[in-house]
């Protein structure tokens, strides 16, 4: 087996800084602050807002700037191509024995990832959580995404793109692979260049990514590793707050309260909420009772 990376990418927003700090937390709280075997990377355009938290022998920073995350960007100007070139940025690097899991910045640990490593080595595709295929799916959004192609399958087909219209839809938030399948990451970007430009869809880049992952073998779910709260947005004033009350704190004390506010309980009411059928939702927003956080004052947690 060779190197083990973990890969991010975190730039612009203060929020979204947080978060890939807040999940690198979360890997050391669940690994330990000796762990060396997996290597974390990170693309970002603030070094300093993670190696005044982590150190420098924690985590590597990789300096991206805006001039490069416009590029990166494409003629399209999709958010999420970004992704995918960072991944092709850092595997030009990396040797064929090498595994690579990419994760979003709104991703927690929930137990060691030691045997995802295993499956990427084995030739297994990791991604996060199966949506459903484009012709049944239970995410509108997936659904309609389903009819669009079914309806353009000669336009599709004429640039060179075989798309079955059964094809199953991952979560794109994790993304695991073997440095020897670098391949599909220019795959993936030439699908995303072109779909996104007939279906405007923040999903495009998510959909290539189910596509021709899938096509390289097995792809295995990840969500019992791995928390993934991208519905959850109202969880960055919590990590504002946290990180905020957290200023002067010991790496060590930071570890030590991560899961008084763990966004896998703090964000339960609003996925129950959100999976509830239309009746009682719609009753709910009547009363203006929609869903609320539970109460998360680690701090006073802490000093009791």
């Amino acid at each position: 087996m060779g190197k083990k990376y973990i890969v991010y990418q975190a730039y612009g927003s203060e929020d979204i800084l947080n978060e890939a700090l807040y999940s690198m937390l979360s890997f050391y709280n669940i690994h330990g602050l000796e762990e060396r075997d997996i290597k974390l990377v990170i693309y970002t355009d603030r070094p300093t807002h993670f190696e005044s938290v982590l150190g420098k022998d924690r985590i590597t920073c990789r300096l991206i700037d805006a001039a490069q995350i416009k590029q990166w960007r494409g003629d399209i100007d999709f958010v999420h191509r970004v992704k995918i070139e960072t991944l092709l940025n850092f595997t030009a690097t990396t040797a064929d024995e090498d595994a690579i899991l990419y994760l979003d910045s709104d991703i927690y640990f929930l137990k060691p990832v030691h045997d995802l490593f295993g499956q990427i080595s084995n030739g297994t595709m990791i991604m996060h959580e199966f949506e459903g295929r484009l012709n049944e799916s239970t995410f509108p959004l997936i659904r309609r995404m389903g009819k669009f192609i079914k309806a353009h399958q000669q336009q599709l087909s004429s640039k060179g793109f075989e798309v079955p219209v059964n094809s199953g839809v991952w979560n794109a938030g994790v993304l695991g692979f073997s440095s020897s399948k670098k391949y599909v990451l220019t795959k993936v970007l030439c699908f995303t260049d072109s779909f996104y430009k007939l279906y405007q869809k923040h999903i495009a880049e998510q959909f290539g990514f189910s596509l021709y992952l899938s096509k390289e073998g097995t792809v295995f779910n990840s969500t019992s590793y791995l928390f993934h709260y991208w519905s959850f947005k109202e969880f960055r004033s919590v990590l504002k707050d946290f990180f905020y009350h957290h200023q002067s704190a010991s790496l060590e004390k930071l570890m030590s309260e991560i899961d008084y506010i763990s966004p896998a309980v703090l964000g339960e009411p609003k996925r129950i909420y959100d999976t509830m059928h239309w009746f009682p939702k719609a009753f709910r927003k009547l009363r203006k009772n929609r869903w609320e956080m539970p109460a998360y004052k680690y701090w006073e947690k802490n000093s009791k």
